[in-house]
């Protein structure tokens, strides 16, 4: 049992901080030398004092250096949140801009793709064109050519007509 209690008493010490590490480090444990090293050596024992109080800060500091990292973190995020959001909206309509001018773009391509393919229908047109032209020609040149072969025929009646009214 007593090897119990000085288990209990070593690990109570050892959950102290730096007492128990000092305690230790000075050999002051239940199978140490006595108060024997404290007593001529007291230079020696402020130095393993102030060694354990470091070591023991140091590590109170690592430990609670991700609360503190995270409320760095925090405050990070709590300044540059609205200009993210402000950047997101921003960001958001330069793609809706993006994506109408894509449609305009893809709807100007299927254009120019239906014109492209209907050079078919362009081309008989052009053909009926130039047909109706080639007709209309003929059909004046019939006209004239009947005009002038009527004036050939007709001038003499015209002629007389003439003289008769002159006679007259």
């Amino acid at each position: 049992m007593d090897n119990g209690m000085n288990y209990l008493v070593n690990l109570q010490e050892d959950m102290q901080g730096s007492d128990g590490l000092l305690r230790r480090m000075a050999g002051a444990g239940p199978a140490s030398r006595g108060n024997l090293a404290s007593r001529e050596e007291p230079e020696l024992d402020s130095r393993a004092r102030r060694v354990c109080d470091k070591l023991s800060e140091n590590l109170h500091i690592i430990a609670n250096e991700p609360s503190l990292a995270f409320y760095r973190v925090q405050e990070h995020v709590r300044k540059s949140l609205p200009q993210l959001v402000d950047q997101k909206h921003v960001v958001a309509s330069i793609q809706h801009k993006v994506q109408g001018a894509c449609f305009d773009a893809e709807y100007a391509k299927n254009a120019v793709n239906a014109m492209q393919s209907s050079s078919v229908h362009f081309q008989n047109i052009q053909d009926l064109l130039k047909n109706a032209m080639f007709m209309k020609q003929q059909i004046e040149y019939e006209e004239n050519r009947n005009s002038t072969t009527e004036n050939l025929v007709s001038p003499e009646p015209q002629e007389s007509k003439q003289k008769t009214c002159s006679t007259e």
